[in-house]
């Protein structure tokens, strides 16, 4: 297991303290799971106390004993209840001081403890996006994590040509590149900041198994096997002439990567491979166009001009009202990070930014056609993380199985 370096914590913290100084912040409890790791290296139940200035405090309820503690630079102490917290950071910030929260994810019923009965003399404010905000540039630590993460996917998508075959199911296909993910150290779970946003390993879907809308905010859905979990790869079998689209995102030591490539059994319909040219047309723009200093809505714009003059707007980035308004989004620690690129974004891309860039057409009586790769911005352009090619590999003949 590889900590977190000490230095980069101890940079993240500076930075956080830097900006709760300037937005008036006297101390930041922080709760989340994904900002608590991002500030100390672990996961675990509790808060993070930050001030404004001095050392941050680690309110830790549990696990107690656990190897990683001994590894974080910050001060911890235990507690067992909620209403130990004021004792515990009284001396950090006075009763009557501004305190900031994650107010996107955090419960209301915790806010209004916190609020009512443990810190009624204190003000409160909402410290998400100045979180958010430090969190989309990525470090150089970071950035490596997410080109490993990269590599693996890499990897695992190499495989697919032996495995494909006709007459599997999106469910085979899909449960055989998760267990070759996990054994390259995917962690097995994908965060999501949203909060009523859930995500596995990503989407395997063939033919008009790719129309269908999803219930999160996505551009493909499909119908999984379960009304409980609507979502991804169902046991339709794969057939020939319809575009086979796989959309896995790796996760290696807490960090994502995201991809799409599509596949097909033996041929596509001449509409799907129309489509095709466009999607790479797009993806010529934005490497050409993205760097540090351009505005997301103005690229937003620019592409959408492009799918518009091919007249093929109403399909896309979905169908009808369950279009999505987003062509990319940022990647991290979480699936859904800022950047977005998308009409209204209100800050320019930086040098250091990493985002998933995902255009996608969605064909009626054939199915979705669309790419995904994660990328660097940097002041010259785009650099790729993932990096498997993005051509269509079509399946000609039955590969030898294994003992075959």
């Amino acid at each position: 297991m590889e900590p977190v370096p000490a230095s980069e914590l101890a940079q993240r913290m500076e930075r956080l303290q830097r900006l709760l100084v300037q937005e008036g912040i006297d101390l930041a409890l922080l709760r989340q799971l994904t900002d608590l790791f991002y500030y100390t290296g672990i996961v675990a139940e509790g808060f993070l106390a930050v001030p404004a200035t001095g050392q941050p405090r680690f309110l830790l309820r549990r696990p107690r004993e656990r190897p990683t503690l001994g590894e974080m630079p910050w001060e911890v102490t235990c507690y067992s209840d909620l209403k130990e917290l004021p004792g515990l950071v009284g001396d950090l910030a006075p009763e009557t001081a501004t305190i900031g929260l994650e107010l996107d994810v955090l419960p209301a019923a915790l806010y209004l403890r916190l609020k009512e009965q443990l810190f009624p003399r204190a003000r409160f404010r909402d410290l998400s996006l100045l979180v958010r905000r430090q969190r989309m540039v990525k470090s150089n630590y970071e950035v490596e994590q997410i080109r490993r993460a990269a590599a693996r996917l890499d990897e695992a998508f190499a495989q697919v040509p032996q495995l494909i075959r006709p007459g599997m199911t999106e469910l085979e296909l899909a449960a055989a590149l998760e267990y070759r993910l996990r054994l390259l150290e995917h962690q097995g779970m994908v965060r999501v900041r949203r909060w009523d946003m859930e995500m596995f390993f990503g989407h395997v879907l063939s033919g008009e198994s790719g129309l269908v809308a999803a219930y999160v905010d996505t551009p493909s859905g499909g119908v999984g096997f379960s009304a409980a979990f609507p979502q991804g790869a169902s046991k339709k079998p794969l057939r020939e002439g319809e575009p086979i689209s796989i959309d896995l995102a790796a996760c290696f030591h807490g960090y994502v990567a995201d991809m799409t490539r599509l596949y097909a059994i033996r041929e596509l319909p001449d509409p799907a491979w129309r489509a095709l040219d466009l999607i790479l047309r797009l993806f010529r723009i934005f490497e050409a166009e993205a760097r540090a200093g351009v505005q997301p809505g103005e690229l937003y714009r620019r592409l959408l001009e492009e799918v518009q003059q091919e007249g093929l707007e109403e399909y896309f980035m979905g169908r009808g009202a369950d279009r999505v308004s987003f062509l990319g989004h940022g990647v991290g620690l979480e699936l859904d990070e800022l950047p977005i690129i998308a009409a209204r974004f209100p800050f320019p891309l930086e040098a250091d930014m990493v985002l998933a860039f995902e255009p996608k057409l969605f064909l009626p009586g054939i199915g979705m056609i669309g790419l995904e790769d994660t990328g660097r911005i940097t002041s010259q352009g785009v650099e790729w993380l993932t990096q498997t090619p993005r051509r269509v590999k079509e399946w000609s003949g039955l590969p030898k199985l294994p003992g075959g």
